[in-house]
């Protein structure tokens, strides 16, 4: 079963080392990673900011996850995840489908799942929503303070839904 955790992220290789230490190595992690160029040098960034999804099946059992929630780096859990499943398992498969061969994804997962507005998270742009005006085969036209910008799609922009 599937969780997700709020995790602090710089404790985040602690928290995954304690709960393969509490759990055993069956259990999985996941998180959607993307990697991106910034001043000449590779950054790779979690889309979740800092939750991660985890799976196990003794986390079925809610008793358990309270002998969990002292783990270091760990926040909470989110609450109702047993209600969740079908989505969770739908939003990571959909991850992975557009991951590239290095379990990254791709610059087209944003793209599909993008409707109305989006906040580039890269770039000269970095940090500013837009509206999308249009988005088609070859370009995507957006909205920023009343300004119709055209970006051709085989930049390597990221943006996520704002």
């Amino acid at each position: 079963m599937w969780i997700v955790a709020k995790i602090k992220v710089e404790e985040l290789n602690i928290f995954k080392k304690q709960l393969k230490e509490k759990m055993g190595d069956e259990i999985k992690f996941y998180e959607p990673k993307i990697i991106f160029s910034k001043k000449n040098m590779n950054v790779i960034k979690n889309i979740l900011g800092n939750y991660i999804f985890c799976f196990h099946e003794k986390f079925r059992d809610y008793k358990y996850l309270n002998k969990l929630q002292y783990t270091k780096g760990l926040k909470y859990f989110l609450k109702y995840y047993k209600n969740s499943q079908k989505d969770i398992f739908k939003f990571i498969n959909f991850c992975r489908e557009n991951e590239d061969n290095d379990g990254f994804l791709k610059t087209n997962f944003f793209k599909k799942i993008l409707k109305k507005k989006g906040k580039f998270i890269n770039g000269p742009l970095a940090n500013i929503v837009f509206e999308i005006l249009e988005n088609n085969k070859n370009n995507l036209v957006i909205n920023i303070e009343r300004k119709k910008i055209k970006i051709r799609k085989g930049f390597k922009f990221f943006y996520l839904p704002a």
